[in-house]
């Protein structure tokens, strides 16, 4: 419970004014409804006696009598000018409650997305897209964002409501009031009784939503490949089963709710019945007037709603504490690359010497190192083609230098410095970075390139489009650089997505460029001269590439060659052919694809 208290907290200290409203006009709302009652009690006794009765808190009696005197027309007047007061106070207040509900659902989708986008690749292996969908929408929308206001501050209402209603009534009839506990003992076994249930139930419901989630991102992101080999039907199915599992997983945690609620309200009236028949009872014996017992009856009245709210608190509640149990574990995973203290600012655009010192890397969770004992350096200006069978640790080598992830052992020192102690902002502004699959988003083909990076001029966007050769290709959008390119860049071909994608990365004119094999689907001529040019625009830029194509390999400065996470070979083309090892062996096979692939 004090989990959840200081996981609300961080929220709501940023937003003291509205709690300071909420927590008094909780308050005065009550305090308005609790006048209420000993107006029409002294209404009643007037008519009935001509006099009014007094509580034991006499002090409250002096004072509404000081407001107007003692007649049936004043205490009219007072009971309306009460209930008009509490009009007022109950708009301000469920105004309140409104905003917050939206502001913190917003604040809470908002604070879990900007941590999610700092993890690494560990969390997103470990999470789906579904499941991370279902987190932020429905957990967020559905489960928290009226119970973080609405059902908190109705539970607080209620709570000082059912105290002033109670105060007054042991004021009128303190036996009486004794009635009122007689539902307390079973309403305390239904909770303790319901709250595992539905804990369980309210569990196993998000995770079936995010099933559904997961299955519709699936089937949209691969509906390529599920058309071309015509899997509708299966398709269809799976999400028929996985949306029936949900269907299931709802009526189950609605039923559970809904018998859970009506017996709290059942129970609760029963208590009612058992009030009216002792109030009764107490008036015909004289013991109790008839303003006393319809002032007495008002209070029970108050009571139903305020209990209501607080077995709602307690239901809601199970199921918001399944929901914050959820985001709290996205929060608790600790991302793989960390800000260190005291890091230093890359103001300067660096030479872009990098060097390996004995660095190794192995992923959260698994029991051996992908990378071991990396040694080596690369002056500024060079171009190092790394090459080894798939599964060599070739791209985790490449992800090591913009810090996607840090090395388990070793360091990387760029220009002497090691990259840890560098600002992780300023580092990766001078590194472009092109990944094996080109990550484009359903924008224009201008916003994937500038990608809402300051600083990138019209000139400079056009630069990038030409070094990249996405320039003959623009002619045939429909829209030049304002054409939509739909979810993933569907509307584009591969080769087309290679080179936008590495148009982004050179827009921001790095002094590092890393390419891990983002150039497959380029055919020899258009590669070729993609090296020409970025060699003659750009020819201090240090360059790491991931290749298979011979005419790269052949140009390239040096070559590493790895293999299951060593270095087993270094050197430039013809030194590595001329030892006829691994290099050798893997050049000659990419050759004979090629030449097969031409036949």
């Amino acid at each position: 419970m004090l989990k959840y208290i200081k996981w609300f907290w961080r929220y709501y200290r940023h937003h003291k004014r509205a709690l300071a409203t909420l927590l008094t006009f909780s308050l005065l709302s009550s305090a308005f409804l609790v006048i209420q009652p000993i107006l029409l009690r002294n209404i009643f006794d007037l008519l009935e006696s001509g006099e009014t009765t007094t509580t034991s808190l006499p002090y409250i009696d002096n004072w509404i009598k000081s407001l107007g005197g003692e007649s049936i027309g004043m205490y009219a007047l007072l009971l309306i000018a009460f209930a008009a007061g509490w009009l007022v106070v109950y708009i301000i207040l469920v105004g309140h409650r409104a905003y917050m509900n939206i502001r913190l659902e917003m604040e809470f989708r908002q604070t879990v997305f900007d941590d999610i986008t700092g993890k690494g690749p560990d969390f997103f292996n470990k999470f789906s897209t579904g499941d991370l969908i279902t987190r932020l929408t429905d957990d967020v929308a559905e489960k928290l964002s009226w119970f973080a206001c609405s059902g908190i501050f109705r539970f607080y209402e209620a709570l000082t409501l059912i105290a002033f209603s109670l105060i007054m009534m042991v004021s009128i009839h303190p036996v009486l009031t004794l009635w009122t506990a007689v539902p307390l003992p079973i309403l305390i076994v239904i909770y303790m009784k319901s709250s595992a249930v539905l804990d369980r139930r309210f569990d196993f419901l998000q995770k079936k939503i995010s099933e559904v989630n997961d299955a519709m991102e699936a089937c949209f992101s691969g509906i390529r490949v599920i058309k071309a080999y015509t899997r509708e039907k299966d398709q269809r199915k799976r999400f028929a089963d996985v949306a029936e599992n949900r269907r299931k997983a709802e009526i189950s945690a609605v039923r559970a709710h809904t018998i859970i609620e009506s017996l709290w309200m059942y129970v609760w009236q029963f208590g009612i019945v058992i009030i009216l028949l002792a109030g009764g009872y107490y008036v015909i014996n004289g013991s109790l007037t008839i303003g006393e017992f319809v002032a007495f009856d008002s209070y029970v009245l108050f009571l139903i709603y305020p209990m209501f709210d607080v077995g709602n608190f307690l239901v809601k509640g199970l199921r918001a504490a399944v929901s914050i149990k959820r985001l709290i574990e996205l929060e608790e995973h600790p991302p793989m690359v960390t800000e260190e203290e005291g890091s230093k600012p890359l103001t300067d655009s660096p030479l872009g010497r990098v060097a390996f010192e004995n660095v190794s890397f192995r992923f959260p969770g698994m029991d051996r190192d992908i990378l071991h004992d990396l040694d080596f350096e690369v002056e500024p200006g060079r171009r190092v083609a790394l090459v080894g069978r798939v599964g060599s640790g070739k791209s985790w080598a490449a992800r090591l230098i913009p810090k996607l992830v840090n090395p388990t052992a070793g360091r990387i020192v760029l220009d002497g410095v090691d990259l840890r102690k560098y600002d992780i902002g300023d580092l990766r502004r001078h590194i472009g970075y092109v990944p094996q699959e080109p990550i484009l988003f359903s924008e224009s083909i201008e916003n994937n390139i500038r990608f809402h990076r300051e600083g990138i001029t019209d000139e400079t966007l056009e630069w990038a489009v030409d070094i990249s050769q996405l320039s003959d290709d623009l002619n045939g959008f429909p829209e030049g650089m304002q054409t939509k390119i739909g979810v993933r860049g569907m509307s584009i071909s591969g080769g087309q997505k290679q080179r936008l994608a590495l148009a982004r990365a050179l827009a921001a004119k790095p002094k590092i460029l890393i390419l891990d094999d983002c150039t497959s689907a380029l055919d020899a001529d258009t590669e070729a001269e993609l090296w020409d040019r970025l060699h003659e625009v750009m020819p201090d830029l240090t360059c790491f590439i991931i290749t298979h194509r011979p005419a790269t390999l052949e140009k390239a400065d040096e070559v590493i060659v790895l293999d299951d996470g060593r270095i087993v070979e270094q050197g430039t083309h013809i030194d590595l052919i001329l030892q006829e090892g691994l290099y050798c062996k893997l050049y000659h096979r990419i050759m004979l694809q090629e030449a097969v692939g031409e036949v």
